[in-house]
């Protein structure tokens, strides 16, 4: 029953914070010595105002951002969460100004989670993606899986 108490906090959290902008949320849902490992996080990955500055960031520039949960699994004190956010660019995102883009992005987050508070929290997202989608010039990958197979690592 813990695993499933734990997938309702984390669909309460993305459903208040992230699609509804409900930032006061994230103080009851974090503990206040929460560890994060998440990119783009500055330098003191403590506590719960780094999530509060990722989540207001999110919200100003895209302020009709909608978060789906694709998928909940959960394993003992931890939940991961595979989700999908949508939004048109209205305001600055990393330095750069909005072009009224509508845009997409995945991203993956593990919680480990101890008397119902959020402890620990690791976190990935699709950067390159959401910067080609919001208009902003990033550099092509080069595929290297032909270079690959001929090396005999593919």
């Amino acid at each position: 029953m813990l695993s499933e108490q734990n997938k309702i906090i984390i669909r309460k959290l993305y459903d208040n914070a992230y699609n509804h902008g409900l930032i006061g949320i994230i103080d009851e849902m974090y503990s206040p010595e929460v560890e994060l490992h998440i990119a783009g996080i500055p330098e003191d990955p403590f506590g719960p105002l780094p999530i509060k500055q990722l989540v207001t960031m999110m919200r100003t520039a895209f302020p009709d951002c909608h978060t789906t949960i694709d998928e909940l699994i959960d394993s003992g004190d931890k939940v991961v969460a595979c989700v999908s956010f949508n939004g048109k660019f209205q305001g600055t995102f990393s330095g750069h100004s909005p072009g009224e883009n509508l845009s997409w992005w995945k991203r993956i987050d593990i919680y480990r989670l101890y008397n119902g508070k959020i402890v620990e929290q690791w976190g990935d997202r699709d950067d390159y993606t959401t910067l080609q989608r919001i208009g902003v010039a990033v550099p092509k990958i080069k595929d290297e899986r032909p270079l690959a197979r001929e090396a005999g690592r593919l």
